[in-house]
């Protein structure tokens, strides 16, 4: 069986000794996720950041974790000597959710949330193939609500559909890597949303408090 973490750590030891810095395209989700992968993968690589993320709804949320995002970077950045690029993508978020009702009919980490992980990273790898990036991930691993293993799966699929840009593997929750994602993330004192990010989810995080209020 394949073992990601293994192949993580071996791929950051062998790029660590290439003379030149290679260009690597990091989707990340919001900035608690960010943080402990971007500490990482900061110090070997030439790290641009890509918040391409339709699926965050409504829009007022999707521009508070832009600025979460943005405000982690630069201050990280600054306090650890080190460089990064940030791009991002907004797209047409009526087409997602139209695209994604079904999630309504569906539970968190069913399929429709593996269509859409596929969907955002799909968006993103392809950025990364069209602009010449050496190497492409997510951060989105680092979390215990989404699978290491099936959005490894779905990078390698997309390794195939844009050659020229490897996929590297990851599991950025061994370690205690979510742990220490959410130690930076106090230290910075960011913010930290509660539901995942579609309008489904948000939905079950307001009933999940509306139960235990009445509790």
């Amino acid at each position: 069986m394949r073992d990601d973490d293994f192949l993580f750590w071996e791929t950051l030891k062998r790029d660590e000794k290439e003379k030149r810095k290679k260009k690597l395209f990091l989707h990340a989700c919001c900035g608690p996720c960010l943080t402990y992968p971007f500490s990482l993968l900061c110090r070997v690589y030439d790290v641009t950041v890509g918040y391409i993320n339709p699926n965050i709804q409504p829009l007022s949320e999707y521009d508070r974790r832009e600025e979460t995002l943005q405000s982690f970077l630069f201050r990280y950045s600054r306090d650890e000597n080190v460089s990064y690029s940030l791009v991002t993508i907004k797209e047409d978020f009526e087409t997602y959710r139209e695209r994604f009702q079904c999630r309504y009919k569906d539970r968190e980490n069913g399929m429709t949330c593996r269509l859409c992980h596929e969907y955002r990273m799909d968006l993103s790898y392809r950025y990364a193939h069209e602009h010449g990036f050496d190497l492409f991930t997510t951060v989105m691993t680092v979390s215990s609500k989404k699978p290491s293993r099936d959005l490894n799966d779905i990078g390698e699929r997309l390794s195939h559909k844009y050659p020229g840009t490897s996929y590297l593997f990851s599991d950025f929750k061994k370690h205690d890597g979510q742990l220490k994602g959410i130690q930076i993330a106090r230290k910075y004192g960011l913010y930290r949303q509660n539901y995942c990010g579609c309008f489904a989810s948000l939905l079950e995080r307001e009933e999940i408090l509306s139960k235990k209020r009445k509790v």
